[in-house]
């Protein structure tokens, strides 16, 4: 049987059976993919499911380690191979599971990628604001910075998620769980001139709070940002938006929506924030996930030590 005949049962049995988020089936069916390809690469052809063995699945896994993926890349990469070959296995599909026996790299925890405060300064400046690509992309680059939110929750955000009058945005997080953010200030701003664009917001609208909740209460499943013919905007566009402007302020190894969160959440514990605080508007389910953002910030601080301090130089050998 060729393997992507047994990928689109396996997506349909994702989507179906196994009633998993949108999200980890467009994983889950990319990595699949990603390894399907490396072996048609392999095979000069299309790959069957007996040319995916134990040496096939080893040499995926050595490709991407070359290719610099991170480990945590390398493991969730491997953790969907492994359950498209369970369901193979388990569907008579195939006699054995190549996976078995194959250990993903360990995934010491990276310290996370952000651009300096004065970097996020600059790359605010460079939307043209008499555009609407440039009001749409000051007020992508805002939010997702001034609420820390993650691709999928900017992208999946709708008109109606958005209280103005009491300042906060409503996002639905991993596993469905929703959680309030704060919508004001920069972000705000920048938001409210799109929405006059895009969606033909009335001034009065935002200032009136009779006026706003009648207004909105109508708009409440209707896209936030919008793209083409009026739908809503793709995880694609919002990459490009963060990249064009990100690439022209910062080198970065990651030129992702995922560094603005990075970004928002080191500078909010910069700036004293408690780490409790930042752990609720980030919706992680641990404080352990927050607190690698400690790393960085006492990093900052034995830097700061070490040039101002007058004993922290201990290059000097002790003398009697």
């Amino acid at each position: 049987m060729l393997l992507y005949q047994a990928l689109k049962e396996y997506v349909i049995y994702l989507g179906i059976e196994s009633k998993v988020s949108d999200q980890t089936l467009r994983a889950y069916q990319g990595d699949a993919e990603q390894f399907l390809e490396f072996l048609r690469e392999q095979t000069g052809g299309e790959p069957e499911l007996a040319d995916a063995d134990y040496i096939a699945v080893k040499s995926f896994l050595v490709d991407m380690v070359r290719k610099d993926y991170s480990r945590r890349t390398v493991s969730r990469k491997l953790a969907a191979v492994r359950s498209f070959f369970f369901f193979c296995k388990k569907k008579g599909l195939t006699e054995r599971n190549p996976t078995i026996g194959i250990q993903a790299p360990r995934t010491g925890r990276d310290l996370p990628v952000f651009a300096s405060e004065k970097a996020i300064e600059r790359m605010m400046k460079l939307p043209d604001r008499s555009s609407r690509k440039g009001v749409r992309d000051r007020a992508v680059l805002e939010l997702l910075y001034g609420t820390g939110m993650r691709l999928s929750e900017i992208n999946g955000c709708n008109v109606g998620n958005c209280n103005f009058s009491s300042g906060t945005v409503k996002v639905l997080g991993k596993r469905d769980k929703e959680r309030i953010l704060p919508l004001t200030g920069k972000s705000a701003e920048a938001l409210m001139n799109y929405m006059k664009n895009a969606h033909s917001v009335p001034e009065i609208v935002f200032s009136e709070r009779n006026r706003y909740l009648s207004f909105f209460r109508k708009r409440l499943d209707t896209p936030l940002f919008l793209g083409r013919k009026g739908r809503r905007i793709s995880r694609r566009t919002i990459q490009r938006i963060v990249k064009k402007y990100l690439v022209q302020v910062a080198s970065l190894s990651r030129l992702s929506p995922h560094v603005l969160r990075h970004s928002f959440a080191t500078h909010l514990l910069d700036g004293g924030a408690d780490l409790r605080a930042v752990q609720e508007l980030l919706g992680h389910v641990n404080l352990s996930t927050t607190q690698i953002y400690t790393h960085v910030t006492t990093d900052k601080l034995k830097e700061v030590y070490n040039r101002a301090h007058p004993r922290a130089d201990d290059s000097d050998e002790l003398s009697d």
